[in-house]
């Protein structure tokens, strides 16, 4: 698959929107006829708070002779003393209560200031879900679990090994596979904290079953056990130029770094991120990749990456479109490639349409999208009714939509819900 041409991204408006959309739910699950309609949801509210009141420091580092000397081993899982175990925790443990079905899980990986989290709060207002406070979001239907728990060591363990949060030996990847398997198989566990706030590991936290377990970060597709308990593994490709303008926008807003301090923290990370991040994206089942559009930038090329024979449902489009009625005017194709060896259909927007004709214009979409699953009109009503945000006038809004709809076809199909 060709790789876009280098370029300054030099605009974050378009971006803007995978900041602003976790503020609006959309969608219901149809698993009931009287479910009430999308515009009538309340919208999900996502908390994850970060820093524990008695957060300190382990003052260990793993490998050291003072971290070893307090290894412990229960079941065959190594509890490494960095993850800040209390005496009485163990990392698998019964569940309190039992599911009707097995849970869900999906992952979605992609390099920190992606939009993971953002994208995660679209697929809860696409499930209606509503979630309690803590560090770890839980609702009574989803549970959305940060993959930057598992690193082994925290901030000031890392600058003494050298290491990258990035770097598989940074990350404790056997109780990461393990714990999954255990949260797919019913059981609870005690799952590692790291608090990004203080950069500590906190004391672990109870975590129960839930419907449908979805794993954020940098790695949920990199290991095998962990890759192979995924109903769903999504990845979020964004080439340098839009992240270094996506980065721009987080880290100078919230962490006061300069542009020039953005780009050194990419180029730093490159390496790593080439070795153990991106090289998930050719196991994942669906790609959304967003690129320069043909017409420059600001504007935004975004394609939907489905492989062929894959856990994603696919879509597809019925024939190539062109919309105008106002610069730059957008166009939609399909077309067949091959994506790191796998055989995969791409659906591509690029451009942007005209909000002016909005709605008509997302009814010829929808009317030549095959395969969506939803209601007739449903995918026009969410963008419409989202208009106001960035990028509802692009390929962002439209084909993140049609994941957090795919995203529940999966749940329903795995709980037979489908058709019942």
């Amino acid at each position: 698959m060709a790789r876009s041409r280098s370029a300054l991204f030099p605009a974050l408006a378009a971006l803007a929107a995978l900041l602003l959309w976790a503020r609006e739910a959309f969608l219901l699950p149809r698993s009931s006829p009287q479910a009430p309609r999308a515009s009538s949801a309340r919208v999900p509210k996502v908390v994850a708070l970060r820093a524990a009141a008695d957060s300190q420091p382990t003052g260990l580092v793993w490998p050291s002779p003072e971290a070893e000397a307090k290894l412990r081993e229960v079941d065959g899982i190594k509890l490494y003393p960095t993850h800040a175990w209390t005496e009485e925790m163990t990392p698998i443990l019964p569940a309190t209560k039992q599911l009707d079905n097995t849970p869900v899980i999906i992952g979605v990986a992609a390099d920190s200031g992606c939009g993971k989290s953002t994208f995660l709060r679209r697929i809860l207002g696409a499930l209606g879900t509503e979630v309690t406070p803590g560090h770890t979001a839980v609702g009574d239907m989803m549970t959305v679990i940060c993959l930057d728990d598992y690193h082994t060591n925290d901030r000031a363990g890392r600058k003494a090994t050298g290491l990258t949060a990035l770097d598989a030996r940074e990350n404790d990847f056997a109780l990461m596979g393990s714990q999954i398997e255990a949260l797919k198989q019913g059981k609870a566990v005690y799952k590692p904290i790291y608090n990004h706030d203080t950069g500590f590991k906190d004391p672990p936290e109870l975590i129960e079953p839930n419907k449908v377990m979805v794993f954020e970060g940098l790695h949920p597709i990199y290991d095998e056990k962990a890759r192979a308990q995924l109903d769903l593994g999504i990845y979020i490709d964004i080439v340098n130029d839009v992240k270094f303008a996506w980065k721009v926008q987080r880290d100078v807003a919230e962490r006061g770094w300069t542009e020039e301090q953005v780009r050194a923290d990419i180029d730093k990370r490159l390496p790593d991120f080439s070795a153990y991040v991106d090289p998930q994206k050719a196991n994942a089942d669906v790609i959304l990749r967003y690129e320069p559009s043909d017409q420059g930038l600001p504007y935004l090329k975004v394609k939907l990456i489905q492989k062929k024979g894959g856990k994603f449902p696919p879509i597809s489009l019925k024939k190539d479109l062109s919309l105008t009625g106002s610069k730059p005017g957008a166009t939609m194709k399909m077309y067949d490639d091959d994506w790191f060896g796998n055989p995969v259909t791409v659906v591509e927007m690029d451009g942007e349409i005209d909000m002016d004709n909005m709605a008509d214009q997302l009814k010829e979409i929808e009317e030549n999208l095959e395969g969506l699953a939803g209601s007739p009109g449903e995918l026009t009503e969410a963008m419409t009714k989202l208009r106001s945000s960035p990028g509802s006038q692009n390929g962002t809004g439209l084909l993140q939509t049609v994941i957090a709809m795919k995203v529940r076809e999966v749940y329903e199909r795995l709980t037979a819900k489908v058709g019942a």
